[in-house]
């Protein structure tokens, strides 16, 4: 190789170099903004949690980063028995999707983390605050859907929701007139929540928390063959995460409380 062949060889190296590592991630916010990505797409949430927040820090408004950091938080904190750790993300996931809403409330997925951090808040709040959370919840749901109808996440939410609403006590029905202002709960039915969960699973097929709602309001309802048929098309998918051990481990337990009766 002569010396002026070498000579161009390193000067067109040196010149792709920028692109090459741009490619790989690129500098600054944008390498954050793809290690966080990865991190996420790969499951692992704390890793990725913490890129989202050092990428939130240098961007106060990166919308995308405040909705992921704000699912993950929720994430996260359903993983805690303790409701003192588990409320502790879950307010902060409520905090993000604030801040995401802020940001541009007319995206579906700014409504849709907003929605979950309030279902989530309604998990360990006491039953004034659990009301206001599954009403507010519910407009965000809303909001998603009308904005993005084959948003399979806030289907799922959709069908949690008229789930809870639907088998409220009499007692708790009674008093939720007098705590909310309006004086009612919006209406809801198992129906309801066995089509919003369905509507779910055929958008997205591969996600084991679908079949197991859908299964559990189906065996409440006695759907026994159904229920059955949920079941095993759940233990049929494939396990990624340790949640979904967790719940292929639940879908076993369920199928065989089911297959007794």
């Amino acid at each position: 190789m002569t010396n002026i062949t070498r000579y161009f060889y390193l000067l067109i190296l040196f010149v792709s170099l920028p692109s090459l590592h741009a490619f790989a991630g690129g500098v600054g916010s944008d390498q954050l903004l793809w290690e966080a990505n990865q991190l996420f797409k790969e499951f692992k949430d704390a890793e990725a949690l913490e890129k989202f927040e050092q990428l939130i820090k240098e961007q106060p408004n990166h919308q995308e980063a405040l909705c992921k950091a704000s699912v993950l938080s929720t994430r996260i904190g359903g993983r805690f028995d303790d409701d003192t750790r588990k409320g502790q993300y879950f307010e902060k996931a409520l905090s993000l999707s604030s801040r995401a809403i802020g940001v541009d409330s007319t995206k579906a997925e700014a409504n849709y983390v907003r929605a979950l951090a309030l279902g989530s808040m309604s998990q360990v709040s006491g039953f004034k605050d659990r009301l206001l959370y599954l009403v507010t919840s519910k407009r965000y749901i809303d909001r998603t859907l009308a904005i993005d109808d084959k948003h399979a996440g806030a289907w799922h939410l959709q069908g949690r929701w008229s789930y809870k609403v639907a088998n409220l006590t009499i007692a708790e029905k009674a008093a939720s007139k007098f705590l909310m202002s309006s004086g009612t709960l919006p209406i809801a039915s198992n129906q309801d929540a066995l089509s919003a969960i369905s509507k779910a699973i055929d958008l997205d097929p591969s996600n084991l928390l679908y079949y197991f709602d859908l299964a559990r309001v189906q065996k409440d309802v006695d759907l026994k063959s159904e229920c059955i048929e949920t079941l095993q098309k759940a233990l049929d998918q494939k396990l990624v995460t340790t949640e979904d051990l967790e719940l292929s481990r639940r879908c076993k337990l369920l199928l065989q409380q089911v297959l007794k009766v």
